[in-house]
């Protein structure tokens, strides 16, 4: 009987080749995209649980309730880790992290590597494995380096590196350290980086910052006992705030500073490290929720769409098969059976599109990976978990799409069936069109946030910055020589050079260069009572001549002023907002080393427009050197940029040349946005020609039931435009319906989404007029292809076929 039921069914899909391509194809490319937009989810929503294989992770943060508002910090100070130890023993393990850049001497080239300062608890607390050396001992030495595993290789190539000497430079030194161990590489998605781990003494700030209390620096994480509750514990961390940071509660309260729900101006607090990657506030690196959520949604109404053009199709070529049924039915068949026939077909061409999407997805990974900077694998599929989620999305799919339209047939009268009365129901064209609907509202609403997305985008990389974006080029440093040196040495070479307009110094990049670096310092201090933050910048000569930073009041750096390289300071208008006169030049800031301000620069983005502009303040003794700012003239650029990477081989021929300008460096910031953007511009794509395929084929359907009534209308007279918008307009219906459900939720979606931008474009009528028209046009040239080819048929064929 089965392999009577598998001929029949295998006689009727190949019988129906049109519908059968149509929802192979549907379901292979709905399939395809969905496994890849699922593992990206998933990818993003199991960030850090890496670490948390063992127990749970926490990082410490503070909040402030401040007179302007809730702060957030992420950084603490070096004491902080024995402090919190001694005093609560529910604390089984405490590891500072401090990111930083090095350079690795080999043969002779400089190795740019990333490298992290650390205590020995690393390897307890996160989740990481030593493939070579004693995870317990490996890091109890101050000469001792881990290295991971690809880093290694790199170096020794196959020998051992265990026990040998590596030169590593990092700050204005050369250090030489043993290697004592090898790291796995670990996950993609994880935050806590494992290139070279050394321990957090041998940094270069340690010896002057060890004790003190008010220079936050590193990242802190700690690991507590099994029988402790973290919200217990956070309560408890209050009297270690009141102790420490007694000074800071109590200036917050001279300044107005009102206590939160929990009664605290000020406190110490910890959050899951897995749940730090989605909180803002304190993640570095931080991504909203509602990202990886937007990429499953976007995988199950792909999933939808093609389900929903499934479940269409089979419930109209039902209709087809009527006698089929009937005569099964006279004969004697259970409804079980007949379901067991139908649900079997629609099984096959399932899982057929299953094998197919997978396949896709896997021929597609290298080009999505490409376009949307992922670093996917398909041996995620074996995750249980992952492989469980998407096995029930294909059963799902496979017994809704199948197992409705199997059901319907069932209900099919026998007696009317048999004398070719059945005809499409009221309810099963109500169902239909809700489909459609749904389809069409789905295209429509991806077409809107593709459009709101991409106008934001534009918004942000048109917006004015306040400097010079496209001729200034910046170069980062490297270790091979110090900055000011280095900076010195391109000052001499290219003086004379017409096309070199200007160039400074800076210890930050604005935007992100090739090197990814990316670093923030705040300064606190009081000035006449009150607490001030502002951001601390270090400049050298020309820096606003170089940026076309707009100076207010005062002046600039210059080498005529012999105490500007000490004691001078240049603020931006924000920064004089918090000192509260009317005249800020002249006036002493009561940082460590007195600073005098000396000028104002107009307010201008040195960060993303995610963020208000904040005070900022320019010191000429404050970080290293590590960028150099070059302005060059806009003609003969290539010639131009050929010189400094010249003179940069010339002056540090070991090290990589990652010189960029920078409104490349400006738009890399919005690459998450961009992601955004392709995601919904392929999805809305994706969705539009499954939509279509649908209609298209439900449309030949419908026509085909009203041949005879096309053909005496012709008769009478009708003309073909007439026939064609008669033809048209019930569909047409469908997506204005599709187009008002939708517009509404696309707002509202769009305008939470756009909340995260402290600059942001507005959302304009035009985007839903736009989306509109581009969903009316595409729904009339799917439709009007059959409409049109219906109305031309001579009215004789059309009566004589009925």
């Amino acid at each position: 009987m089965i392999r009577n039921y598998l001929k029949i069914a295998f006689r009727n899909l190949w019988k129906n080749k049109t519908y059968l391509f149509i929802n192979l194809i549907g379901l292979s490319v709905a399939f395809g995209v969905s496994i890849l937009l699922f593992l990206s989810a998933y990818l993003l929503l199991t960030y850090d649980n890496f670490h948390e294989q063992n127990g749970a992770v926490y990082r410490v943060y503070h909040k402030v309730n401040s007179p302007q508002g809730e702060e957030y910090g992420n950084s603490m100070p070096l004491p902080m880790r024995g402090a919190m130890k001694a005093e609560y023993p529910e604390v089984k393990l405490a590891v500072r992290v401090m990111s930083g850049a090095a350079q690795i001497q080999k043969n002779d080239k400089l190795i740019n590597q990333g490298i992290i300062f650390t205590d020995p608890d690393y390897l307890q607390v996160f989740g990481y494995k030593l493939l070579k050396g004693n995870p317990q001992t490996a890091l109890n030495d101050l000469s001792s380096v881990i290295l991971r595993e690809d880093i290694a290789k790199n170096i020794f190539g196959e020998q051992d590196p265990i026990g040998k000497t590596l030169n590593i430079s990092h700050g204005d030194k050369e250090v030489p350290y043993v290697v004592s161990g090898i790291i796995e590489k670990g996950p993609e998605n994880t935050s806590i980086q494992n290139e070279m781990l050394v321990r957090i003494e041998t940094a270069g700030e340690f010896a002057d910052n060890k004790d003190r209390w008010d220079a936050d620096q590193h990242a802190l994480y700690v690991k507590l006992d099994d029988q402790t509750n973290p919200a217990t514990f956070e309560k408890r961390l209050k009297a270690f705030t009141a102790k420490y940071y007694k000074s800071n509660i109590e200036q917050l309260k001279k300044e107005g500073a009102k206590a939160d729900a929990q009664g605290d101006v000020m406190s110490t607090r910890i959050i899951g490290l897995s749940e730090s990657h989605f909180d803002s506030r304190i993640g570095n690196q931080a991504i909203s929720k509602v990202y990886p959520y937007t990429l499953l949604i976007v995988g199950v109404i792909i999933l939808l769409i093609a389900a929903i053009n499934f479940i269409n199709l089979s419930i109209a070529k039902s209709f087809t098969r009527a006698k089929e049924v009937g005569m099964r039915k006279a004969l004697g068949a259970f409804k079980g059976q007949i379901v067991g026939q139908f649900w079997g077909e629609a099984f096959l061409i399932c899982i057929a599109a299953f094998g197919l999407g997978l396949f896709l997805s896997y021929a597609l990974l290298p080009h999505y990976n490409a376009i949307f900077r992922s670093s996917l694998s398909l041996n995620l599929l074996q995750t249980p978990s992952l492989l469980l989620s998407i096995f029930v999305c294909f059963a799902l799919v496979t017994l809704v799409a199948g197992g409705y339209p199997a059901w319907a047939v069932t209900r099919f009268n026998t007696v009317e069936v048999l004398k070719g009365k059945v005809k499409v129901s009221g309810s099963s064209g109500g169902i239909r069109n809700t489909l459609i609907i749904f389809q069409f509202t789905m295209s429509v609403l991806l077409i809107a946030c593709t459009l709101i997305v991409w106008t934001q985008i534009n918004y942000l990389r048109s917006k004015p910055l306040g400097f010079n974006t496209t001729q200034v080029y910046s170069i980062p440093i490297g270790h091979e020589v110090s900055g000011k040196r280095l900076l010195k040495h391109f000052r001499n070479r290219l003086a004379n050079q017409p096309r070199i307009l200007s160039m400074t110094g800076s210890d930050v990049n604005l935007g992100r260069g090739l090197d990814g670096s990316f670093s923030k310092s705040v300064l606190g201090f009081e000035q006449n009572g009150k607490s001030l933050k502002t951001n601390m910048r270090t400049a050298d000569y020309d820096y606003t001549k170089t940026l076309d930073l707009k100076l207010l009041q005062g002046r600039e750096f210059s080498e005529a002023y012999a105490t500007d390289t000490a004691y001078s300071v240049i603020i931006n208008e924000a920064m004089a907002k918090q000192l509260g006169v009317k005249n800020p030049l002249g006036v002493i800031l009561n940082t460590e080393e007195k600073h005098k301000v000396i000028g104002v620069v107009q307010d201008f983005h040195f960060e993303s427009l995610h963020r208000q502009i904040e005070a900022v303040s320019f010191f000429m003794n404050g970080f290293s050197i590590n960028y150099i700012f070059v302005k060059i003239a806009p003609d003969h650029v290539d010639e131009t940029i050929a010189l400094l990477k010249k003179t940069y081989a010339e002056l540090a021929p070991k090290s990589e040349f990652q010189g960029s300008f920078l409104d490349e460096n400006i738009n890399k910031q919005y690459q998450r946005e961009e992601r955004l953007s392709k995601i919904f511009f392929s999805a809305a794509t994706l969705a539009i020609i499954l939509s279509c395929l649908g209609l298209f084929a439900i449309a030949i359907m419908v026509i085909s039931q009203r041949t005879k009534e096309i053909g005496v209308r012709k008769v009478l007279g009708a003309s073909v435009f007439s026939i064609t918008a008669l033809l048209s307009a019930d569909f047409l219906k469908m997506v204005g319906v599709a187009i008002l459900i939708a517009s509404p939720i696309a707002w509202w979606i769009m305008d939470k989404w756009l909340t995260d931008f402290a600059y942001r474009t507005s959302i304009e009528w035009w985007v839903f007029v736009v989306t509109a028209l581009l969903a009316v046009g595409i729904a009339i040239v799917t439709i009007s292809f059959q409409a049109i080819k219906a109305a031309l048929t001579n009215p004789t064929s059309s009566l004589r076929s009925e």
